[in-house]
């Protein structure tokens, strides 16, 4: 068959050639959209591992939230635990402030007391030593106890006051006392100064010894001193003085026994022959004379200036030579 001179060999021929230019496109479509879909079925694998790895990172996460959470409740319960501790802490801190200061109020009472008996306990120790020699007060605080002592070189003075019956019969109490004290109280000065111990004093007598309780070879001297250094005092006194006073003395040395009289009373007191030899020098004396045994005269030797006395006879001891002390040798 022809068709406008072309055969139909020729029509199929170019049809087959559009057809298969048609198929090229056709194909190459195809292919480009299954190269799409492979990257969109690449792309959904990734988008489905981006998916996954993100769900994995949420749980994760949300699992790190939980224990934070939970953290921050164990953290939140010990913070309320801190607190009721330090609640505890400051009302324990308190009670203890108020127990330093209670404390610290107590210390201040107690010092107070201690300060009071030291003082009491100063006052009871001058009282002491008025009446006591200071060995014998240790010996009573040591061992609460003094056993009574021989002393064998010791030298006693005895003093009186010249007709102190009658004046004190005549003399107000009070200026008496007030006399008395003053006078005693400056003896005291001056045989403490000179090494010896005033004993005691008995109404207008006044008693002092050197050699006891401590050992001092020099006992007479510190005696005799003492008695040279009380007559010149009472001598100034009376020339400033609204009433004279005039004394005896006497002195004597040897053996002699002291200890503790009394229980409930405490009195240190001295006993023996020596003692009651010393009183008579004091009885057979002058006023304003210090009246010396011979036993005494002797220890002085040259160191003193003696006159002596006729022998006199002495109730209890018979004749004894006595010597008036009169001053130092220089």
């Amino acid at each position: 068959m022809l068709w406008f001179g072309i055969t139909s060999a020729t029509v199929c021929f170019v049809l087959l050639g559009v057809l298969f230019i048609q198929y090229k496109r056709f194909s190459a479509l195809l292919n480009e959209q299954e190269n799409e879909l492979d990257k969109l079925r690449t792309l959904a694998s990734k988008s489905t591992a981006a998916i996954t790895r993100i769900t994995q990172e949420k749980e994760t996460l949300q699992a790190s939230e939980a224990k934070l959470t939970e953290e921050k409740f164990h953290m939140a319960e010990a913070n309320l635990d801190l607190l009721a501790m330090q609640e505890k802490f400051a009302e324990k801190t308190g009670i203890l402030e108020a127990d330093k200061f209670k404390l610290a109020e107590a210390n201040i009472k107690l010092m107070e007391i201690t300060e009071d008996l030291q003082r009491e306990q100063e006052k009871s120790n001058r009282l002491l030593r008025n009446i006591l020699p200071e060995r014998v007060i240790k010996d009573l605080s040591d061992k609460g106890e003094s056993t009574p002592e021989i002393f064998e070189n010791v030298t006693v003075f005895f003093s009186d006051i010249v007709g102190f019956t009658y004046l004190s019969s005549i003399l107000d109490p009070a200026f008496l006392i007030s006399e008395l004290n003053d006078i005693f109280t400056n003896f005291d000065h001056i045989f403490t100064r000179n090494g010896c111990e005033r004993i005691k004093t008995i109404g207008d007598a006044y008693l002092s010894v050197s050699g006891m309780p401590d050992a001092d070879p020099r006992h007479y001297a510190n005696i005799l001193n003492s008695a040279l250094e009380a007559r010149d005092y009472l001598h100034r006194r009376n020339h400033t003085s609204v009433q004279q006073w005039q004394m005896r003395m006497g002195v004597h040395s040897g053996r002699v026994i002291g200890g503790i009289v009394g229980v409930e009373k405490y009195i240190y007191d001295v006993f023996g022959d020596t003692i009651n030899t010393a009183a008579r020098m004091e009885t057979h004396s002058s006023p304003d004379k210090i009246n010396v045994s011979a036993v005494t005269s002797a220890l002085a030797g040259d160191e003193f200036i003696f006159t002596a006395r006729e022998i006199t006879d002495v109730k209890g001891k018979g004749p004894m030579q006595m010597y008036f002390l009169e001053g130092r040798r220089t």
